[in-house]
C-alpha cells in the first residue's frame, strides 16, 4: 500500500465522486442549465442561496 494514498483526508468514495463531478464538466452535452440552477434543484432555492451567500461572503473576509 502507498503510505501517500493512505494519508489523503478523502472520505470513502470521496475521490471517485470528484472524478466523476470533473469528467462531467467536460463531457460534451447540449445545452446545460446554469449551475445555480443545478444546485437549487439538488439541495432546494432555501439552502443553494444560504451556501451561494456563504461562498461568496468568505471571500471578503
Amino acid at each position: 500500500m502507498n503510505a501517500g494514498a493512505a494519508s489523503l483526508p478523502f472520505k470513502d468514495g470521496a475521490s471517485e465522486l470528484l472524478l466523476r463531478h470533473c469528467l462531467a464538466l467536460g463531457a460534451a452535452g447540449s445545452e446545460r442549465r446554469s449551475p445555480r440552477a443545478r444546485l437549487e434543484e439538488a439541495v432546494g432555492p432555501e439552502l443553494a442561496r444560504r451556501l451561494l451567500s456563504s461562498i461568496t461572503l468568505s471571500g471578503h473576509r
